[in-house]
């Protein structure tokens, strides 16, 4: 390799300072970025960073409440990943914060624990995050399937919505399951209070029309109006807050407040300090390992699901770029690690949040920065003011961001495709509401996986007799893979079409044939084996490239046919190999002047041995 400035050969040293230049500039994205950031994306970012800031605050306080927790631990969370992820993270739209999946998962995971527990469960999903990223394990991601996802989603809408319900109409009480919820507010019905009710169904249709603000038809010359439309409708929750706060300020009676509201809010910026290594409960003092025990099985199962949301969003507003999947989770990790430092609770991307920016033209990561500056503000200046938010109108807001989760689609899309996935939706779903989502998500898993078995233990083979013009051969498609699974039934189904076109040859079309191990192998050995000694021939081909090899240490295969991608060129082998070995009593043999007569795959008679 040459220097380009002075043509001489680079030394070792310039091509280590190349190579730690590339890592630099890898894991720190913002030097790719910022030496060509000009004005007009700045302006770009700012407007973006604005709106995006505008949603984040008063999701923050929702998500906060959600998870148990008083409402400025959710603006906590809300600025430390904004402003972390402008240095490192590589996809412009995406904005860490709490989001209704985590917190919901805090809420289960650390239900009735002091907040300690909360923050260490913070830096314990980021450290774990962090070390995946590291070890690039991402691709543990892909054992929850899309079914898993859907079940959960959708379970999480619901127990979130049932557990606002209380707070939409009014009333207080502790519940842990949906059922628990049903059960009181039908028990307490007599204690509604009427203006929480009205409120909150004032809050719900504002949120509902206003979310539909965006999509209504203007004329094009009128791109002023169109884009107050749409700041107006991407606002709407900060709108309908700082409405609903305003009315219960001047309506406040101290005596007898009309609404139920937030109450006090601790003011000014969170304090700066390491994560709790132990905690105080029961008159107690909990050390580490006693802590993470009270955590149970949610330390591992929340940094899964974590990464799980992210990279999704990740992909999904990275369409046509290279997505660096090691870097994403790194990131994810050292927010949340940096976050448990200002008691935040656990965080990553939320779709709403990365729709708003990318509606709204996000440029770069810089965005991030502005939405975090707003996020320290409402912290400085605000909060004061928080104590006037009625619980009505943050139950609206959780309740009209999920309800949307709810994937009715996928349902009945799996019902008309596969009801296996169904199956595997259902129990994830039914899972989730009647234990937990961690559970949930740990037996989703588990009945996937059963299912991926199931399904090699079953593999479909189809069979056709296929007319030629010295009579009809039998064809056998092997479809997936022969494992120690399947191996055994593979070898059976064999068998059984060998003696049903005996005595002409069986053709083994290895198209859709992906998986092929040693006890697969030992099989068709005593197939082959069994087939030659009853005056049979059987031939594989259409064999795959990457199964070639493995096909050849087959004892007694004919490897002559295995490049044939037809069952004209299959039955010309066995022709060649019957002029070798002078049998002219082949029963297979196809005369010279009959090939074109071959009907390539049309079944006469045709039989799934799946059914």
């Amino acid at each position: 390799m040459m220097n380009v400035d002075d043509g001489l050969p680079l030394t070792t040293s310039d091509k280590q300072n190349r190579t730690w230049r590339r890592l630099v500039k890898k894991r720190l994205p913002i030097l790719e970025w910022a030496p060509q950031y000009d004005r007009l994306t700045a302006v770009a970012d700012l407007v973006a960073g604005v709106t995006l800031g505008l949603t984040l605050v008063p999701q923050s306080i929702a998500y906060a409440s959600l998870a148990n927790l008083p409402v400025q631990y959710g603006l906590y969370s809300s600025f430390i990943g904004t402003m972390l992820y402008v240095i490192l993270g590589t996809v412009k739209e995406v904005s860490i914060g709490p989001t209704s999946l985590m917190a919901l998962f805090t809420l289960q995971i650390c239900r009735e624990l002091p907040i300690e527990f909360v923050v260490l469960l913070t830096f314990l999903s980021g450290c774990i995050v962090f070390v995946m990223g590291l070890l690039r394990l991402g691709f543990l991601v892909d054992l929850i399937s899309p079914s898993v996802t859907s079940g959960f989603t959708s379970a999480t809408a619901i127990i979130i919505v049932a557990g606002q319900v209380k707070g939409l109409i009014g009333l207080s009480f502790v519940a842990e399951s949906v059922a628990d919820n049903v059960y009181f507010v039908v028990s307490k019905w007599r204690d509604i209070r009427l203006a929480d009710c009205a409120l909150g169904a004032v809050c719900c249709t504002v949120l509902l029309l206003l979310r539909k603000l965006k999509d209504v038809q203007v004329s094009p010359k009128q791109t002023k109006l169109k884009k107050a439309l749409w700041l107006v409708s991407i606002s709407r929750n900060a709108i309908v807050v700082l409405a609903a706060s305003v009315f219960a300020f001047y309506t406040h009676n101290p005596q007898k407040p009309m609404f139920k509201l937030s109450g006090l809010v601790e003011p000014g910026l969170p304090p700066l300090s390491l994560p709790p290594f132990s905690a105080s409960l029961h008159n107690s003092t909990l050390r580490l390992q006693d802590m993470v025990l009270h955590l149970g099985s949610g330390v591992l199962m929340l940094p899964i699901v974590m990464v799980l949301a992210n990279i999704a969003i990740a992909k999904a507003f990275s369409v046509g770029e290279k997505l660096d999947i090691t870097q994403e989770m790194m990131t994810l990790g050292l927010c949340n690690i940096a976050g448990s430092f200002v008691h935040a609770m656990p965080t990553c991307g939320a779709f709403t949040r990365s729709a708003v920016s990318h509606s709204s033209g996000v440029r770069t990561p810089a965005a991030g920065l502005y939405s975090g500056i707003i996020t320290l503000l409402a912290l400085l200046f605000l909060t004061q003011y928080f104590y006037f938010i009625p619980k009505a109108c943050l139950s609206s807001v959780l309740i009209c961001a999920v309800i949307f989760m709810i994937d009715i689609e996928t349902v009945l899309r799996l019902w008309r495709r596969d009801r296996m996935e169904l199956s595997v939706l259902a129990l994830t779903f039914v899972t989730s509401i009647a234990l937990n989502v961690e559970l949930a998500v740990l037996a989703g898993i588990l009945a996937s996986l059963a299912l991926l078995v199931r399904r090699l233990m079953r593999p479909a083979l189809h069979a056709a007799a296929v007319k030629t013009g010295s009579g009809e051969v039998c064809v056998v498609r092997v479809t997936q893979g022969a494992v120690y699974l399947s191996a055994e039934l593979v070898g059976r189904r064999l068998q059984w079409a060998a003696a049903r076109s005996a005595p002409r040859a069986l053709l083994v079309d290895c198209t859709r044939l992906t998986l092929l191990d040693y006890t697969a192998q030992q099989v068709f050995e005593r197939v082959i084996k069994k087939i030659k000694n009853d005056n049979q021939k059987i031939l594989f081909y259409n064999v795959p490239v990457e199964l070639m090899s493995q096909m050849e240490n087959i004892e007694g295969v004919i490897k002559q046919s295995f490049r044939a991608t037809s069952v004209q060129e299959a039955l010309a082998v066995i022709e060649e190999k019957a002029v070798e070995a002078n049998e002219s009593t082949a029963l297979m043999a196809t005369e010279p002047g009959s090939r074109d007569n071959v009907e390539l795959y049309n079944p006469v008679v045709q039989t799934n041995f799946t059914k």
